[in-house]
């Protein structure tokens, strides 16, 4: 499944009207979208992140002429609530949760799996970040992000190794799990719970659909692969070029709200 990386110098930023009209018509399209730092900016802390200007009027309108769904790192009541419950496909946890748009069950994990390990890693994590500044524990159904956006960078350099040391050893407990390391956040998560499984299984049900998928952050890389081997198409949401398994680039969030108005047309 893996799809060759882009160098950074070779996938500008496209202008977002003109890439929106591209890519119409709207209907050939799954829209598949991110949540943090895609439909919604980056933030010092999870909790204070709202959709950017313009995003909830917009997936509204075309969700009524298209199916959309939504691929978030948040538990899907979370990210649900951050766009008023706009009628769409989610996932939750990278797909640990699955709903689908008809409100069906679909999840890649059994929560109660994975519960015992979460159980253990976010007592160990606790003990050792609770009382350091800037760092903050979040536990969700079925996984655990330990973000340290707002540590210092002393912090960060003596207490990072010992998270990730602490997170890979209980990843090797059963069912098994991967660590991740994202934009200032390691998460642990199960094995089988990424976002392209979770696209792969969002397809099963809309068949004849072509992928159209945008995030900013590495956890989005197995979908936009996944979207490539698909045939359809993979936006990487960035100011700063990487190397990206995504086809097109656009700046930020609000660049996002434009692509999908030119998009509806």
């Amino acid at each position: 499944m893996t799809a060759p990386r882009t160098p950074a110098d070779e996938l500008p930023l496209a202008d977002p009207d003109r890439l929106g009209a591209e890519l119409r018509p709207l209907q050939r399209w799954l829209v598949v979208l991110d949540f943090d730092g895609t439909l919604a900016p980056i933030v010092d802390h999870p909790d204070q992140a709202s959709a950017a200007p313009g995003v909830i009027e917009t997936l509204s309108r075309l969700a009524a002429v298209a199916p959309i769904a939504v691929l978030s790192g948040r538990p899907i009541a979370d990210v649900r609530r951050r766009l008023a419950d706009l009628p769409a496909a989610y996932a939750g946890g990278h797909g640990a949760e699955l709903v689908l748009a008809d409100g069906t069950d679909a999840p890649l994990v059994d929560p109660d799996t994975v519960k015992p390990t979460l159980d253990r890693a976010e007592a160990t994590i606790r003990a050792l970040v609770d009382d350091e500044g800037g760092w903050f524990v979040e536990r969700k159904q079925a996984s655990l992000a330990v973000h340290h956006r707002l540590a210092g960078q002393d912090s960060i350099a003596a207490h990072a190794p010992r998270v990730q040391a602490l997170l890979e050893h209980h990843a090797a407990e059963p069912p098994g799990f991967t660590v991740m390391a994202g934009k200032a956040v390691l998460e642990l998560r199960p094995n089988g719970a990424d976002k392209g499984r979770a696209l792969e299984r969002l397809l099963e049900h809309g068949p004849g659909l072509l992928p159209l998928v945008a995030g900013d952050d590495v956890t989005d890389e197995d979908a936009f692969e996944v979207a490539r081997a698909r045939g359809g198409r993979a936006i990487l949401v960035a100011e700063t070029p990487r190397p990206t398994a995504a086809t097109d680039r656009i700046a930020d969030p609000d660049a996002l709200v434009r692509l999908l108005t030119a998009l509806t047309g």
